[in-house]
């Protein structure tokens, strides 16, 4: 090494193997003509073989027509996939923390009796109009596509996340006299000196009048009627009484255990199933509770803090004020505004979490 620094003429060998022939500058036209948004009147997205054979006839876009394939190259290389797609769930809720924390306690410190309560609604009997084909060798197993409705069902499901059992009741409908008669059904199930806790969303018959006073009445306390929802839901949430009822925040249904447990339901009972009548998917679904129950519960065990979730939430708030987009609905940005100020005044601290000042430009606009 110290030699090399000592001459002053030195070259590097000539390489095997052609020079490259798309430049890095070829290549970002590339990637910036693929990646486009509405290239095309009517058309929001390019294929590789679209894009190639427009490509043929505008060759000036990029200096000269290219093949699907090397397009294709270009995109792995930088590793771009503008054909994938993924739903994400936006925190509009500008009271989402607040919420959250106590949920997160409550499943990270599990009282005796806690359960996950949610509605599977509009579950459809269908039947296709032809048998499926059997699988065969190296072959999927092939299903008609066209079905026949046959009418639908709702569940009512309770998760005992401590054991992962189930407590489900398919119902014709969700309005507040059915919640209350299943709800009084599963809380005549329990001891009646317990203690019951039960994490639900904010469906308005959660929170309902009558709702409240079939609470009251089993917790043998009195209840005056409340006249907003605001109210009856501070009411349910008290814990000077034997049933709390906790609120997850609004879009915030990931945090409800139940979730996780229709999607094994659909998965493992409703998915390429048919069903001739509502009654056979009823009794199918309670079957399936049954073997549940018996083989395969197994404790739901929670280990998110939120740690993290705060900085998410500013960094991909701060993305979307970047974006020009027209999409932006006013209600949504003015959640976002009372979110980013809640976390700012209540969440930032420069000991606490480590996030930089500049993340808060966007409360500055």
């Amino acid at each position: 090494m110290a030699r090399a620094k000592t001459v002053s003429d030195l070259c590097d060998q000539k390489r095997s193997g052609r020079p490259p022939i798309h430049t890095e500058k070829t290549q970002l036209k590339t990637i910036a003509f693929y990646c486009q948004v509405s290239p095309l009147p009517g058309c929001n997205t390019w294929s590789l073989r679209w894009a190639e054979n427009y490509l043929k006839d505008h060759s000036e876009i990029i200096g000269y027509s290219m093949s699907h394939s090397t397009i294709k190259r270009i995109l792995k290389r930088h590793a771009i996939r503008p054909h994938l797609h993924k739903y994400f769930l936006a925190i509009t809720d500008p009271d989402f923390f607040p919420k959250m924390e106590p949920i997160v306690g409550l499943y990270l410190n599990q009282p005796e009796h806690l359960f996950n309560f949610d509605e599977c609604t509009g579950l459809q009997a269908k039947s296709p109009l032809a048998p499926q084909l059997p699988v065969a060798s190296n072959k999927p197993r092939y299903k008609e596509f066209e079905y026949r409705r046959n009418g639908t069902t709702d569940l009512m499901a309770f998760l005992n996340p401590k054991t992962g059992k189930v407590f489900g009741r398919c119902t014709p409908n969700h309005n507040t006299q059915t919640l209350v008669r299943v709800f009084k059904e599963h809380v005549n199930t329990l001891p009646s000196d317990a203690p019951l806790h039960y994490i639900m969303d904010n469906l308005n018959t959660h929170f309902n009048d009558e709702f409240c006073k079939a609470v009251a009445e089993l917790s043998n306390v009195t209840y005056d009627p409340l006249k907003t929802g605001f109210e009856r839901r501070q009411w349910l949430q008290r814990e000077n009484k034997r049933i709390v009822i906790h609120f997850t925040p609004f879009h915030g249904s990931w945090l409800n255990m139940i979730e996780i447990w229709f999607g094994i339901l659909n998965k493992k009972c409703l998915k390429h199933q048919s069903f001739q009548s509502v009654q056979l998917l009823q009794e199918t679904i309670e079957e399936f509770i049954e073997t549940w129950n018996k083989f395969f519960a197994h404790p739901f065990t929670w280990r998110y803090t939120g740690e993290g979730l705060h900085e998410k939430a500013i960094t991909r708030f701060n993305k979307l004020l970047f974006i020009e987009s027209k999409q932006m609905d006013i209600k949504f940005l003015t959640k976002q505004l009372l979110l980013m100020s809640n976390i700012a005044k209540t969440y930032y601290r420069p000991t606490a979490i480590s996030v930089k000042p500049a993340a808060f430009i966007s409360l500055r606009i």
